[in-house]
């Protein structure tokens, strides 16, 4: 019995651990590091928001979700927020928010604007992360 309650008590402890570490596995994305970003991974998700967006932020819960279910070496999953980092929102030319922008080898591939389900988010992003 004491061996099933050590392990339930480790298995808990790394939970918590994994918890932790995957609750701020998207990256901030400024005008400084994007170009770090694109030459380090093979695909990296921009999405694009504002704090001041409900629809944005209601999304980004989705985004996060369907995210930590694809995290792979090699993809990068970031946060443009559209008025610190107008720089990249303009670079894109991001007319509307929410949007992601599925870029392969620091090319655009895919855009998802609008609120999407999680399936259907989860579908397109699979086609480009393995």
């Amino acid at each position: 019995m004491n061996l099933w309650k050590e392990l339930s008590e480790e298995l808990e402890h790394r939970a918590e651990y994994l918890s932790k570490v995957l609750k701020d596995f998207v990256i901030s994305v400024d005008g400084k590091n994007i170009d770090k970003l694109l030459s380090e991974n093979e695909v990296v998700l921009l999405y694009f928001t504002a704090e001041w967006c409900g629809p944005c932020v209601n999304f980004y819960k989705t985004y996060k979700e369907v995210a930590s279910r694809l995290l792979r070496p090699g993809v990068a999953y970031c946060k443009v927020d559209v008025d610190s980092a107008y720089t990249v929102a303009d670079k894109y030319k991001v007319k509307h928010i929410p949007s992601i922008l599925i870029l392969v080898k620091g090319k655009v591939v895919d855009s998802v604007v609008g609120q999407v389900s999680a399936e259907e988010l989860e579908r397109r992003i699979r086609m480009y992360v393995k």
